[in-house]
Formats: structure tokens, C-alpha cells, sequence
């Protein structure tokens, strides 16, 4: 799987295709990225047919319904294997684009042009498709890998300031659990990550790229290694679907998972209360934490328990145990998970 990343570096996306057996691309891209971009994506693909579909924003319409909304489109324009999948999008968009791709006629070739700083430092890369179904995120897909992932850091300076907030809670999340100088890059860097410096831009993904890529290299499917990338993802994943996705986004909500499961690990005695602090403080700085009821606390859990990540009933976390460290631990005690989020620690 090849990633190019740079700035504006779409043009070297039609050389990529002419030097592929493709005669058609159908682009999946949602309302946002099509009024934005659309034209300036074509004017690299000019010599191409293309279909376009596209999908209204939002987690909450990452449903089975579009999903078969779109086979409905590939069969209704006679979409056939010599035509290239392009997702044009946020995770969202990228995660079902990919899930159409591997599923439709047994799998098209497909590429992603992600255009947030989470997909492009995270859900772009690790070959992870499907969608939400009965409340549970991304309880139905595949794994299907892009052919070639074309980063263009451009597109994040017409983000407003809450989507860098969702691309950073992944930054973060790779920083604490492979490399603390990229926690500390990130910390030290706000004020220009949220004035879309191209430069501090471009080290974050290119290093947050690596960091991913390695890992997925060494565990494609999710049986080992892999595991570690679910920090912050087990409360995280709670929250979204508490809210029933539309109100925290999924980097603010893995921002909140990584602050309870820091406070957890401290319990533990698994981190020191200096780095414990220091974490807190800088994931607060962008985001405040929920104080949850006792009943909202239940219903949490209650949806942690069926999380895929799973292993013989138990809910599974990833929890610090050092600088730029985690493990897995399958055995937490619920009583810790009940007085983390209870908050009286904030």
C-alpha cells in the first residue's frame, strides 16, 4: 500500500491512473468535501469517466440504508470491475467507501483521498471498512486495503476548529502509545496545529502515518499487535453510541475515552501521578470531561460489553503503563470502570 503525502499533490494522481488497466472511477464523497473540492478533485481525473455519489455528512449516516444505497447506484450505472473506487471524504466516508469496494462484485480496486486530519492520520490507512448498525459502531465490516492513499494536507486548512480536535485525539493516541516526543510535538504545537501551519500539519501526519502503517504492517488483521491502537477506544466507542453519534464526534470521543482510561491505569498503579497530570491536563486543555450519572454509567458499560474487541465476556482496555506505552489488559475490575467515570477525580 503506497502513501504520498504532501501539499496539493493531487496532480500526481492522474498519472497514478494512466498507468492502471482503470477506464471509470466512481467517487463516493458526502455534501461537505463535493461542494468544496469536487471540481478541483476532477480537474486531476479529467480523462477519466467518473461517477459521483454522494452522502449526507455524519457519523449517524453511517448506515446499512446508504450502505445499500449505493449498490443500488453501481448497479442502476452498470458499474463494472474495470472501474477504481475513490473514497473522497472523512472517516466516515472512507470507512464505507471501502466496505462497498470489498464487498460489490467481490471487491473493486479502490483508493482513498481522505480530506480531515483524522482520516489522514488514522482510518485511511489501517485497511478497517463497515458501518454502525443497531447502535454499535462499526459492528459490520471487512478489512480491505487501498491500493494507494494520496494525503494533500491542504485540504485541512478548510477545517473549522472542532475537526482538528477529532484529528488530534488519534495523534495524541499514537504519540502515548508508540512515541512521546509526537505527544509532546503535538502538546507544545497547539497554537499552530489550530492555525493549520501547513508545515506543523505535514510532521504530524507524516510521523502519525508511520507510527499506523508499521503497526498494521506487523498485524494486518487485528489478532495481536494491532490491539494497542484501541487506546482510549473502549470508553471512546461508549460515548459516540451513548450519544447516539451526533454528539461528540470520534476523535473528541476518543479524547474522552483516553482521559478515563489514563485516570483508570493511574488507579492501577500502572502510570506515575506527574505523567498521569500531565496527559490530563493537555487532553483538557481541548476538550472537558462528562460527569455521568450512576444510570448513564450502567447504560455505558452496558454497550462497552459489546464491544468487538471482546475476549470471553470480559471488556478489554489498552491502558498506559509508561511513556509512549500500553498494554492490553482483558480483566478490569467494572468498580474501576464505574469510579472513572463517575469523575470525582476532575
Amino acid at each position: 500500500m503506497n502513501i504520498y503525502i504532501g501539499k496539493n499533490n493531487l496532480c500526481n494522481l492522474g498519472t497514478y491512473l494512466s498507468d492502471s488497466s482503470i477506464h471509470r472511477l466512481y467517487i463516493i464523497t458526502d455534501e461537505t468535501v463535493n461542494d468544496l473540492y469536487m471540481e478541483y478533485l476532477k480537474s486531476s481525473v479529467d480523462d477519466f469517466n467518473t461517477y459521483v455519489y454522494i452522502l449526507p455528512p455524519g457519523e449517524e449516516n453511517k448506515s446499512i440504508d446508504n450502505v445499500l444505497s449505493i449498490y443500488d447506484d453501481l448497479i442502476g450505472k452498470g458499474i463494472d470491475r474495470k472501474t477504481l473506487i475513490l473514497s473522497f471524504g472523512g472517516g466516515v466516508v472512507g470507512d464505507m467507501t471501502g466496505f462497498v469496494a470489498s464487498t460489490y462484485k467481490r471487491g473493486l480496486r479502490y483508493l482513498q483521498i481522505p480530506t480531515t486530519l483524522l482520516a489522514q492520520v488514522d482510518s485511511s490507512i489501517g485497511g478497517k471498512t463497515g458501518f454502525d448498525y443497531k447502535g454499535i459502531k462499526n459492528i459490520i465490516g471487512s478489512f480491505y486495503f487501498p491500493e494507494a492513499i494520496f494525503t494533500d494536507v491542504t485540504f485541512l486548512k478548510s477545517l473549522p476548529k472542532r475537526e482538528i480536535t477529532c484529528g488530534l485525539g488519534e495523534v495524541f493516541k499514537y504519540g502515548l502509545i508508540e512515541d512521546y516526543n509526537l505527544f509532546q510535538f503535538a502538546k507544545d504545537n497547539l497554537d499552530y496545529i489550530y492555525s493549520k501551519d501547513l508545515d506543523t500539519l505535514m510532521s504530524i501526519v507524516d510521523r502519525s502515518v508511520a507510527i499506523k502503517k508499521n503497526i498494521v504492517s506487523r498485524d494486518r488483521y487485528d489478532v495481536g499487535l494491532r490491539n494497542i491502537l484501541n487506546f482510549g477506544h473502549t470508553i471512546g466507542h461508549s460515548i459516540e453510541a451513548f450519544y447516539d453519534f451526533n454528539k461528540f464526534n470520534h476523535g473528541e470521543a476518543v479524547i474522552l475515552g483516553m482521559m478515563y482510561e489514563f485516570y483508570m491505569a493511574l488507579e492501577l498503579g500502572l502510570i506515575e501521578k506527574e505523567y498521569f497530570q500531565e496527559v490530563f491536563h493537555t487532553l483538557n486543555s481541548i476538550l472537558s470531561p462528562i460527569l455521568f450519572s450512576q444510570k448513564e454509567i450502567e447504560e455505558l458499560i452496558d454497550i462497552m460489553r459489546n464491544d468487538k474487541k471482546n475476549v470471553d465476556n470480559n471488556i478489554v482496555f489498552v491502558l498506559p503503563v509508561d511513556k509512549g506505552k500500553v498494554h492490553v489488559f482483558y480483566s478490569i475490575e467494572e468498580d474501576l470502570i464505574v469510579k472513572a467515570l463517575k469523575g470525582d477525580w476532575f
